[in-house]
């Protein structure tokens, strides 16, 4: 009895295995054409791209070339330059700042400006430790400014002068660009 059976059950695997044979078969064929047809079309156009760039070297003198390259080079350069000066922020209002607050008996010959940190960091001399005295109460009465001074090291050096190094705490204000009304403003003031 088993033998009719298992004839059955092989005479019904051949009547799907095969037409599922054959269209795996055709598909496999189909996708090596479609293969074949693309990379040949790739050939084509590779080909035809060379020509166009072996025509396209014929046009121009190597110094024409030459400045081509530079042009491209300095095209490369600004574009970087404007993301730099897009994302600065602006010093110049705490150097004005600076000049005005500034008696006539100091003399800077280091200032660092923390922008991340709102710190200006001063270092230089006065004339003696009373001017000194004098600038940092100054600096100290610009709260609008100004959040706080810190006198890092102060000593006296040669020559009887006062050598310091100071630290302002400044509002972020200070490093923002004035909106051109504002500029206008302090322009009119100044005259």
């Amino acid at each position: 009895m088993e033998l009719p059976l298992l004839s059955k059950l092989k005479n019904s695997q051949d009547k799907w295995i095969r037409p599922l044979f054959y269209l795996v078969l055709a598909l496999l064929i189909a996708a090596s054409c479609c293969y074949l047809l693309f990379a040949f079309k790739v050939y084509l156009q590779n080909t035809r791209i060379s020509e166009i760039n072996s025509k396209l070297a014929l046009y121009g003198s190597p110094s024409e070339k030459l400045s081509e390259a530079k042009f491209l080079d300095y095209k490369k350069k600004i574009d970087y330059f404007n993301s730099i000066i897009k994302n600065h922020k602006t010093s110049s209002n705490a150097f004005k700042f600076l000049e005005e607050k500034t008696l006539p008996d100091i003399w800077y010959s280091s200032i660092g400006i923390l922008e991340v940190k709102n710190e200006i960091t001063l270092t230089g001399e006065a004339q003696n430790m009373e001017t000194l005295s004098h600038q940092v109460k100054l600096f100290e009465e610009s709260k609008s400014d100004i959040r706080s001074v810190s006198l890092l090291n102060s000593k006296m050096g040669d020559q009887g002068r006062a050598q310091f190094s100071l630290t302002l705490s400044v509002y972020p204000k200070m490093f923002t660009p004035l909106a051109p009304a504002q500029a206008l403003d302090l322009s009119n003031a100044n005259q």
